[in-house]
């Protein structure tokens, strides 16, 4: 008996395999090979020494910012030399912003005819140009390739500059800031176009800081240059007031017995003259009735001291009369006539006639002309007595000035003194108090004239009173 399946049997089929595509299989991916020691040593080396030429620059550029006095330019052309050669650039530019212009101050490698239309042509703020962006937006601008750029088309004269005479094609313009406010732009181009990496463009901003440093330093080192010198000024001329109420207070009394002494040294002398010359037999009444008078002269003249020194620290043109000054000249040699034998200084005089007169203080003059020729007789005493000689000369000193010389045959002031021989309380004399000298300057600035030595030929000094001419007058 036939046995029958089971609901759902049916007969068993054998199993086909699935057909076998002939699709090529997609390539399976590899994964990239990881770089080779040796590549990751020359890239670390080319790390290394950008490094370490970034850190050369750099020190070089704070060194010669640290050493500058104030000289500017060789700090940009140090900061432009580093910077076009770290970041691999042609050339660059550092310009002042001044408010109103962007003006051209170093450049580095660039052509002089560029530098010359640069400063022709000051960079100014306007839509086209590289540097006038950068003066709208007050930020970096960026010109892969300055010959296709806007500004090259709309032919922005500096645009076309930088092109055709500098030969620039991609350009870096970065602002230059001091505590937030424009001070101007460092600059650096390539003559391909080659556009800068970040960390290049990091660079140039770090060199455009370190510019602004130089900058500050060189106003700061200028600021304190000249407050220095306004400081060394302003304390000169407290040393010379200190020095001058100094030699007010002390010159009022050491300056009566100086001044006093020269007219009783003149008594003195014309008395002995009077008693010698009526010692004669017969009695010469003439030379001694001279003598006599110049007595009076020299007594009336110390009465005069005290006066001219109350006048002297006064009010300046108290009593100033026109003067003669050959008048002068004479009298004080007249008076001194016998103080002059007694020395045997020979007088040599030249005096110009028809001079003008002068507006000073006769008795303060005369005492001037008076210290000079006591001077000169002190410094000839050590010269053998023919050759002691004087001279005195008076003579028109450009178109409105008088010039008086009182010249001496001694041995002559050392030239290490001849800065100071007018300061107060300073003498060459081993019991002089300074003061002479002292005075006669002063008097003559009173005077609005000078006084000056110098040597004389072929020795001796020459003291030299340069007055200011007054009314005319003939001598």
């Amino acid at each position: 008996m036939r046995r029958h399946s089971k609901a759902g049997d049916g007969p068993r089929r054998r199993k086909t395999a699935p057909k076998r595509s002939h699709a090529p299989k997609p390539a399976r991916r590899r994964r990239p090979s990881a770089p080779g020691p040796a590549a990751k040593i020359a890239r670390l080396r080319r790390q290394l020494n950008a490094a370490s030429e970034l850190q050369k620059a750099t020190s070089e550029v704070l060194r010669v910012i640290a050493s500058s006095t104030g000289d500017i330019e060789r700090v940009f052309e140090t900061i432009l030399a580093n910077a076009v050669r770290v970041c691999d650039a042609a050339n660059g530019a550092i310009n002042r912003w001044d408010g109103e212009i962007l003006q051209l101050v170093a450049t580095h490698n660039m052509p002089p005819a560029f530098a010359e239309a640069r400063k022709l042509v000051p960079y100014r703020p306007d839509e086209n140009s590289a540097s006038g962006r950068l003066l709208m937006t007050k930020s970096l601008v960026h010109i892969p390739d300055l010959a296709a750029d806007r500004a090259y088309a709309a032919r922005s004269p500096t645009t076309v500059a930088a092109v055709e005479l500098a030969g620039v094609r991609t350009t870096l313009a970065v602002p230059m800031f001091k505590d937030d406010e424009l001070v101007g732009s460092f600059t650096v181009g390539r003559r391909e176009v080659r556009p800068f990496t970040d960390k290049q463009i990091d660079i140039v901003q770090n060199f455009a800081a370190q510019a602004v440093i130089a900058v500050e330093n060189a106003r700061l080192l200028n600021e304190l240059r000249q407050r220095t010198e306004e400081l060394g000024r302003s304390v000169a001329d407290l040393q010379r007031e200190r020095d001058n109420k100094l030699m007010n207070l002390e010159a009022m009394a050491a300056s009566i017995g100086h001044e006093v002494r020269q007219p009783l040294a003149g008594i003195s002398s014309n008395g002995g003259a009077a008693l010698r010359f009526l010692g004669h037999t017969p009695p010469n009444l003439e030379e001694a009735r001279q003598a006599l008078q110049r007595m009076v002269k020299d007594s009336h003249r110390a009465s005069q001291v005290f006066d001219n020194i109350r006048i002297l620290f006064g009010k300046a043109d108290q009593g100033h009369e026109p003067i003669d000054v050959n008048e002068l000249a004479l009298g004080v040699l007249q008076a001194l006539r016998e103080e002059l034998k007694d020395h045997r200084v020979t007088t040599q005089i030249e005096l110009t006639s028809q001079l003008p007169f002068v507006m000073g203080h006769r008795g303060q003059l005369q005492e001037v002309f008076i210290n000079l020729v006591h001077n000169a007789i002190e410094a000839m005493a050590a010269i053998d007595g023919d050759d002691r000689i004087l001279r005195v000369r008076a003579e028109r000193h450009g178109g409105n000035a008088i010039i008086v010389a009182v010249e001496d045959s001694g041995p002559g002031i050392d030239p290490q003194q001849l800065k100071t021989i007018f300061d107060a309380f300073i003498t060459t004399k081993p019991n002089g108090l300074g003061l002479g000298l002292a005075i006669c300057r002063l008097i003559i600035e009173r005077h609005k004239g000078s006084l000056s030595v110098a040597p004389a030929e072929p020795r001796g000094s020459a003291f030299r009173i340069v007055l200011p001419a007054g009314m005319p007058g003939v001598a």
